[in-house]
């Protein structure tokens, strides 16, 4: 039997999800410090942006936007790249 619709692939050939990323293996302590004070900031970061939108200050909510993001590459970073050898 068949249960797949005209037009559609079957479940056999569709991709399966990618799996959740994991923290790098090997990675140094100094590191990993790094990319939790990185994740850290960036979480106060987007308090603070909040705060300074909420009070209408434009200008600074978007500089601690831009930090804000910056952190989470940092972040990222520390969790997602291979060791370099």
């Amino acid at each position: 039997m068949n249960f797949s619709s005209p037009g559609k692939p079957s479940l056999s050939s569709r991709r399966r999800p990618l799996a959740p990323l994991r923290p790098a293996p090997a990675r140094s302590e100094r590191e990993r410090a790094e990319a939790e004070i990185a994740g850290y900031i960036a979480q106060m970061t987007g308090e603070m942006m909040a705060m300074a939108a909420k009070a209408r200050l434009d200008l600074l909510a978007y500089l601690l936007s831009i930090a804000r993001t910056e952190a989470e590459v940092v972040a990222r970073q520390g969790f997602t790249e291979p060791p370099t050898a």
